[in-house]
């Protein structure tokens, strides 16, 4: 399905604002993963009745492996590979998840299916240091790669939706809809999203040791967090995108007033994903059913809101097939009657 969006004359000043926007919002991402990672763990621990680090815990952990001399041995040169390559995928992704703020019509901007695959293409390369483990550990690095990659074809029903149209024109579209009215089947597809998020990293005490020491561990660690928080905030932008700025033809101050308010309301969705993500880990499942809960669960929203939001939209299609059919008719003239 395609939405058409208004365009907005794009100036040099809007572009500018636009282009530092985007840094802004990329680097407030690369910040906050690793305190939202470190606030899901230690509600993990305050609900399983474990004792569990501050929040601002997994930042120090980072700083602390970058100090620190990396030790190598057969198989690491690999792994860093995978881990800085998948460091780099996640702070592209990073870039293309909008936090608070939109692009401008006009501006080039990635669609779901792209922002979906570097996210996927992100995690599989971070599972690559997890294979060069020994004995039962690389069993469980084996299907954590399986798991990921079989996320993106369980995410097709949420990428129909979209279509090949970008990103920010969908939430633009989206936006303007109410999420008790048509606005519903959307809210599901971000619920689908946020499925791809869940029982992902600790579980009840469980996590997959990385065996990278130093500096790659530090990045994996952060590219992890990233990734994480990048998952989370698509699903909160898709199922409420009401509260996200768009360019328009008012002000600039009018424009810097709604980020700061989508810039509180992405603070509060990040509170409900906490504590969603924490209440997952009193789900104790071994990793192959986790797995298969995690992609049926995408799988089966994702269907149900595609199912949701086809009627309101087949009625349409079928209406300009039929004037299609009526203009194209050689035995009608221009009036739709008989010649």
């Amino acid at each position: 399905m395609t939405y058409v969006i208004t365009p907005t004359p794009l100036t040099w000043g809007w572009i500018s604002l636009s282009i530092l926007m985007l840094a802004f919002q990329t680097a407030l991402m690369l910040a906050t993963a690793p305190f939202f990672s470190g606030w899901v763990d230690r509600l993990g621990g305050r609900l399983t009745g474990q004792n569990r680090y501050r929040a601002s815990g997994r930042w120090q952990e980072i700083r602390h492996q970058f100090v620190r001399p990396g030790y190598f041995v057969a198989g690491d040169r690999l792994s860093s590979l995978g881990c800085r390559s998948g460091f780099v995928l996640s702070v592209l992704a990073a870039g293309m998840v909008p936090v608070f703020a939109l692009l401008p019509a006009g501006f080039p901007a990635p669609g779901l299916l792209l922002v979906c695959a570097v996210l996927v293409g992100a995690s599989l390369l971070l599972c690559l240091p997890l294979l060069v483990q020994r004995r039962h550990m690389v069993q469980n690095a084996y299907m954590a790669l399986m798991a990921e990659s079989l996320l993106l074809p369980a995410l097709v029903p949420v990428l129909v939706m979209v279509g090949g149209q970008d990103l920010s024109a969908f939430l633009a579209h989206v936006r303007g809809l109410s999420p008790l009215g048509s606005g519903a089947p959307f809210v599901l597809m971000g619920v689908a999203l946020f499925a791809a998020a869940a029982w992902r990293g600790r579980q009840a005490g469980e996590t997959l040791v990385c065996p990278l020491s130093g500096a790659d561990r530090g990045l994996w660690l952060l590219a992890t967090d990233i990734v994480l928080l990048c998952w989370v905030t698509l699903a909160g932008d898709v199922a409420w995108a009401g509260c996200l700025a768009l360019p328009s033809d008012g002000t600039v101050e009018t424009w810097l007033m709604e980020c700061l308010q989508g810039g509180s309301a992405w603070l509060l969705k990040l509170v409900v994903a906490a504590s969603l993500l924490a209440v997952t880990q009193l789900m104790v499942l071994p990793l192959p059913r986790r797995a298969r809960v995690r992609l049926a669960s995408v799988f089966l929203l994702g269907l149900l809101a595609w199912q949701a939001a086809y009627p309101s939209l087949a009625p349409a299609a079928v209406q300009d097939k039929t004037a299609s059919i009526q203009v194209q008719d050689p035995a009608l003239g221009e009036e739709g009657t008989p010649q």
